[in-house]
């Protein structure tokens, strides 16, 4: 896996990453880890294989989930973003 983007919301760390080969499942992997502690691991199917980057439809289901975790980790309101999307 290559790691594809990472931010951080109240203190989570939130990684996406993308298969680094065909011979690897086609989804993005989004990691939720907190103190170092991972937290959740998500596997989320990929549309299209991920050639020269992910298509704009597959980033807009990695970033609907990620908005559905945050919800669901009370982190809506989020406390102070510790930095930006990468």
């Amino acid at each position: 896996m290559d790691e594809w983007s990472r931010f951080e919301l109240g203190g989570h760390l939130f990684v996406a990453f993308l298969p680094s080969s065909d011979d690897e499942d086609q989804v993005f992997t989004l990691v939720v880890s907190k103190d170092g502690r991972e937290l959740r691991r998500e596997a989320i199917p990929l549309l299209h294989r991920p050639i020269f980057g992910p298509d704009a439809g597959d980033v807009a289901a990695l970033n609907a989930r990620v908005e559905a975790v945050i919800r669901e980790l009370g982190l809506e309101d989020g406390g102070p973003p510790n930095g930006d999307a990468a």
